[in-house]
Parts: C-alpha cells; sequence; structure tokens
C-alpha cells in the first residue's frame, strides 16, 4: 500500500527544465564568486567585489506539472496561475503545491548562473496520527512476504503419548507449501479491513454469515483492550498477532492476501518436522522459547523457538485457526466447509501450559464464530510469496 502521508507520494511534482529561446544579452560577473547578475547591478550582493561585463544566454524556465490538477501552487507566498516560472538569476524561489486530503510539498531553488540552479526539497513533520499509519504500513510491508519453505516429504504425525486424538501416530505425504514466519499482525490485518470496507466481501468465504463485520471486537470487559475501535487496532499492537478473529475473518484475510489457511497436517509439519519432536525446538518444555504469560506479544520475540523450518511462535502467543474439521481420528479430519462442524486451533496460546503447547495437540475446536484473545492466524501458499498478489 502506498503511503500517502509522505509528502513525496501525496503531490506528484515533475520539474520540466526547458531552454527559452536563445538570446544575447549583457551579465555582469563576480570575479570572486563566479555568479552573474543583471547589467544594472555594479557590485556583487554576496561579496561586494566590483562586477565585470560578460554575455551569456537568457536563463531557463520552469515549468511545474503538478498532480491533481487542481493544486494551488504557491511562489514566494503568491499564487501562481501560470505553471510556467520564469527564473531571475541570483532571485530566491520557494514554492508550496497544496491540495485538500494531501499533504503540501515545500520546495526552493535559486538560479545561480546561466549553468547551474540549486533545488531544495524541505519534507515536513508528519502528525502523530500519520505516523503512527505510516508506521503500520511499514510493519505491514515488512511482514508480507515473511515466509518460509516447507519441503516437500513423508512426515510422522501425532503422538502415542499425547492425548487420544493424537492418536495413532500416522504418516503423511506432503507436497512443498510456504508458511508465514509469524502469525498475521495487526497491521498487516488492518490493510485488508481497509480493502473490505471499500471493495465489499469478495474474498469472503460463501457460507460467512450475512451483514459480517470483520472488525476485531467483543464486547466483554476483558477483550476491551485488544478490541479495534473506528478501524484501527489497539495501539502499540500494529507488530501483534491480531485477535479477536473468528475463522471466516481469517479465512477471508487469507484469500484476500491471496494464501489460504493451513491444514492441520500442514501446521503440523511447519510446526515440528518429520523427526517426531514434542516442540518446534525440540523435546524439552522452555519458557525462555515460547510466550506464555499475561497477554500475547509482538511476533518474533522468542527467535531460540524456531521451528525446524524457520517458522516463529508455533508454540504459545496465540492459538491459530486451521483449514480441518475436527474428528477424533486425526486421519479422518476434512477441509471445514464453513458450514458443519468445528474447525481445529492448533498451537496453543499465552494462556495455555506446556502439555497443550505442544505440536501435536489437537484437543482445541470451536465455533467458526468463536473470538477469543488468545486466537489468531497464519497463512500458507502453494507459490513463492513474491509472486502473490494482494486484493486480487
Amino acid at each position: 500500500m502506498k503511503n500517502k502521508y509522505h509528502h513525496f507520494s501525496a503531490v506528484c511534482l515533475l520539474l520540466c527544465c526547458f531552454c527559452s529561446p536563445v538570446s544575447v544579452f549583457a551579465l555582469k560577473l563576480c570575479p570572486q564568486c563566479r555568479q552573474t547578475f543583471d547589467d544594472s547591478i555594479n557590485f556583487c550582493p554576496v561579496d561586494g567585489s566590483g562586477l565585470e561585463k560578460t554575455t551569456g544566454q537568457k536563463p531557463f524556465g520552469m515549468a511545474l506539472k503538478i498532480s491533481p490538477a487542481n493544486a494551488v501552487i504557491r511562489v514566494n507566498g503568491e499564487i501562481q496561475q501560470n505553471r510556467l516560472l520564469e527564473l531571475q538569476i541570483g532571485n530566491d524561489y520557494r514554492v508550496e503545491i497544496a491540495s485538500e486530503g494531501y499533504q503540501t510539498a515545500v520546495f526552493s531553488f535559486k538560479h545561480v548562473n546561466a549553468e547551474q540552479t540549486e533545488l531544495s526539497f524541505a519534507l515536513l513533520k508528519q502528525s502523530p496520527e500519520e505516523l503512527r499509519a505510516s508506521k503500520l504500513s511499514n510493519m505491514a510491508t515488512n511482514r508480507d512476504q515473511d515466509m518460509v519453505e516447507v519441503k516437500a516429504g513423508i512426515f510422522a504425525l501425532g503422538s502415542e503419548r499425547g492425548n487420544h486424538d493424537e492418536r495413532p501416530v500416522r504418516k503423511v505425504e506432503s507436497r512443498s507449501f510456504w508458511i508465514d514466519r509469524h502469525e498475521v499482525t495487526c497491521a498487516q490485518y488492518q490493510r485488508f479491513l481497509e480493502d473490505v470496507r471499500k471493495h465489499g466481501h469478495k474474498w469472503c468465504h460463501p457460507s460467512e454469515p450475512p451483514h459480517k463485520d470483520h472488525t476485531p471486537y467483543h464486547t466483554y470487559a476483558w477483550a476491551l483492550k485488544f478490541s479495534w475501535v473506528g478501524g484501527q487496532p489497539p495501539r502499540g499492537m500494529g507488530d501483534f498477532p491480531v485477535v479477536l478473529v473468528d475463522w471466516y475473518d481469517a479465512y477471508a484475510y487469507a484469500n484476500w492476501a491471496g494464501k489460504r489457511l493451513p491444514t492441520e497436517s500442514e501446521w503440523e509439519i511447519a510446526a515440528r518436522g518429520g523427526d517426531g519432536r514434542e516442540y518446534p525446538w525440540g523435546n524439552t518444555f522452555s519458557l525462555d522459547k515460547c510466550n506464555i504469560g499475561d497477554q500475547p506479544i509482538a511476533v518474533g520475540t522468542f527467535p531460540d523457538g524456531a521451528s525446524p523450518w524457520n517458522a516463529l511462535d508455533m508454540a504459545g502467543n496465540v492459538a491459530e485457526w486451521t483449514a480441518s474439521t475436527y474428528e477424533p481420528r486425526p486421519a479422518d479430519s476434512q477441509l471445514f466447509s464453513g458450514r458443519f462442524g468445528l474447525p481445529v486451533i492448533r498451537g496453543g496460546s499465552w494462556d495455555d501450559n506446556s502439555r497443550t503447547c505442544r505440536s501435536s495437540a489437537r484437543d482445541v475446536r470451536r465455533s467458526p464464530a468463536y473470538r477469543s484473545t488468545t486466537v489468531g492466524f497464519r497463512c500458507v501458499s502453494d507459490h513463492e510469496p513474491w509472486l502473490l498478489q494482494q486484493g486480487k
């Protein structure tokens, strides 16, 4: 997404210099600073030296091509109707270009002599809200293509030591795929939310409830801290995983991003690899390698907890929606249709413990309309991330 708050993006400026018809006229040259001045001046206004007569070509003019076309141009404080500026040697010019809905662009220049023009740009300071929006956009852009590749192979999934619904251990053949290194963040989700409001629900699941609002929120007091207001995530949580999203929200976001939700098997393969380990990092639980605490925190805070494929936060922080329907025998699970059954949530959250954060644990299943501060999601893709396009 383009950053409309940066003034170079807000007002597109093309400065085109062209030669006026050539004519020879009288100029005076300063022997010290080598600047030229009008013939009526006898002493250099810069260093006081006596000027010497010379000749030169007529100074350049400058055409201003502005977008949007209705922008107001002020030159040295006065509105400029003519978009063609006549440059006089030695004069300073300050140009302001303003239009409603855009941040004012400011630049200045000086035609020093027949061969040289000095051009200066001034960056205008953003307001606190503009700065916040800019930071959120940059955060999201940095996360969008940050995916890791999971190679094709045959993987052992499940656990004989776990809950009854993790048995028996089964072998699954998987094609290669890409998975988000991090859980989807609030900054990323915000752009999806803006596109839904502009273009409607064309990315949504056909079984989605009518009049659905994809805004993360919950009416309970314990969820107010994480609820969005006015389409904005809570302050300071732009790089936190988005929570208070139900299965339909996660599905629609993944579709909008050109990706999809992982199946239960894909999620477990990405979390533990093929060596049967209990946790993404190995067989021994460690509080130093995952977020189990008071609330979700910024993604990627525990790099030592990476999975064999280098995916992060696959234990703790927030649990994650998958595309699979819960069945007591994992081999029987199918893609969730959006109507019947309960989609599976995997990974454990900040509010879980060492047992429920195991990579094979699968006893969490909820209504697709379930929203919680403990549940977010990440996406997968069958194609390289640099080929993906959002909002298509």
